[in-house]
Formats: C-alpha cells, structure tokens, sequence
C-alpha cells in the first residue's frame, strides 16, 4: 500500500512539472509558430497550431524591412528592418557588461577584503540606489545627455545602463568573493605576490563562474532594457523597435512573433556558448579550493 501511494505522488508530481513546463514554453512554442503563418491563418477561429501553408515572408518582412501586403482592409503594411537595431543592442549589452564586470569586479573585491566604514558606506549606497525608480533618473539624464549631445546616441544609453546595473553587479560579486577562502591570497601575499598578482593570478580564475554569471546578467539588463532606449534614443535598440510593430489600426502579430524569435537568439546563444566555461569554471575552482 506504501509502495502504491508513492507511486501516485510519484506520478502526480511528474504530471504537475509537465504542466508546469507547458505552462512556461507554450508562450514561446505560440510564437514561434505563428512566426510562420499568414495574418489571415493567424486569425483564424478555431486557432490552427500548425500552419498549414508556411511561410517565410515574416522574417524575409521584419530582416529587410520589405512592404508586405495584407493588412488591414487589404491596406499595405511597411515592416522596419530589425538588423541594425538588433547589432546596436548587441553592441551596447555588451559594451555594458564588459565594463560592469571589470569595474565591479574591482569594487566588489575591494569592498570584500577591506572591511572599512569607507566601503561599508559605499556599499550601503550602492545597493540603496536601486530603490530609485528608473523614471526617477531619466530627466537627469536626459538633459546632461542633450548638453553632451549624445541624445539617441549609443553612449547614452551605455552610460545610463552602466549606472543603472553596476549596483546590482557589486552586490553580486561581492557575495562571491565572500564564499571564496582568503587563505590562498594571503599565502600568495607571503611568497612575494602584490596584492594585483594575488587578484588577477590567485583569485580570478577562481572566480569565473560568478564572473560568467554577472557577464550574461548584465547583458540580458541592457538587451531587454525599454523605457531609457525609447526616452533617450529613436528607436535605437530591439524593444522600442518592436513595440512599433503595434499600429494605430492594428498589430501585425505575424512579424512582431518573427521578430521575436529572433529577438531571443542572441541571449540564448550566448547563454549556451557560455555555458561550458560556467561548468569549467566551477570544476577548476573546486579542484583549486
């Protein structure tokens, strides 16, 4: 009887972890396969979950900008290339990413071997920023932005980015360094090394997961980011881009799911690439400790 009622809860618990991982593709599985259908077969009552004439004109729509027809009332509908919008997203995360992990890497380890009211207070600091709302920070920014003349310019938003994640960058990696053992750097510091040795020989390869960790963190907060790239820029990264998908008569899902699909491959991309050094990281940091 035992062995039976383990087998129910046994059972039951798969079924509720199935429905739970339908429950949090299906969105994406949705818009994948409406990225290949008609704005006709997309409004189709009964929906249809397989297309049944595929097309490719949504990508070809949203990669080239081409004018696609079957719009509204048989109107014509111009789709805005998503490529140079797409390479400036990417630029900018990444931009954003290698100066938060190199910047508050530092911070971060200076905040944790040197237990100071100084880098307690500044530490206190940063993490209270993030209280402030985004919206808080955006008239500041935006007129020393037009002074600098750097409105709808890249560095805009790399520099409001940059401000607006680093806090989260340090917290992060302070933890971090906090978990890892002082004794290596202290033996490093006896044997002769400066305290630069120690941190770039002793502890950042040890350090590489969490490294990794913040890298795709701070890209995915620059990637995804809207409401500075549509104040401060014309449309100048993805989400503002596909935010004009939406018209004032109608939404073309069809090509909006396109660009999304393509949207995501990027981050997902680099989260795979990535990965491998994750799991290297962790086993080399093991092996050291």
């Amino acid at each position: 009887m035992n062995q039976k009622r383990k087998n129910i809860v046994k059972v039951v618990l798969y079924l509720a972890f199935a429905v739970f991982v339908f429950w949090i593709l299906f969105p994406f599985i949705w818009v994948f396969i409406s990225s290949f259908m008609t704005q006709r077969e997309l409004g189709v009552i009964p929906p249809r979950w397989i297309p049944h004439e595929p097309t490719l004109d949504n990508y070809r729509s949203v990669i080239l900008g081409q004018a696609r027809a079957g719009g509204m009332h048989g109107t014509t509908t111009a789709t805005r290339a998503i490529l140079p919008s797409m390479m400036n997203s990417f630029y900018i995360s990444f931009v954003v990413a290698l100066f938060n992990c190199f910047i508050g890497g530092l911070a971060a380890y200076s905040m944790s071997r040197f237990r100071t009211l100084v880098n307690r207070s500044l530490y206190l600091a940063f993490l209270t920023s993030r209280i402030l709302p985004p919206m808080a920070m955006i008239i500041p920014f935006f007129i020393l932005f037009r002074r600098t003349q750097m409105i709808n310019s890249p560095w805009a938003l790399i520099f409001s980015y940059n401000l607006m994640i680093l806090p989260l960058v340090i917290w992060l990696l302070k933890g971090y360094f906090d978990t890892v053992p002082v004794d290596v750097e202290e033996m490093s510091l006896i044997d002769g090394a400066t305290r630069f040795q120690a941190l770039f020989h002793i502890l950042l390869p040890v350090a590489v997961p969490g490294f990794i960790a913040t890298f795709i963190l701070s890209f995915m907060e620059g990637w995804s980011e809207f409401f500075y790239a549509l104040t401060l820029t014309n449309q100048l990264t993805l989400p503002p881009v596909l935010a004009g998908f939406q018209q004032m008569e109608q939404i073309n899902w069809n090509t909006m799911a396109a660009a999304t699909v393509l949207t995501v491959i990027p981050p997902v991309m680099l989260a795979l690439v990535l990965q491998r050094y994750i799991i290297s990281g962790l086993t080399a940091g093991a092996i050291k400790g």
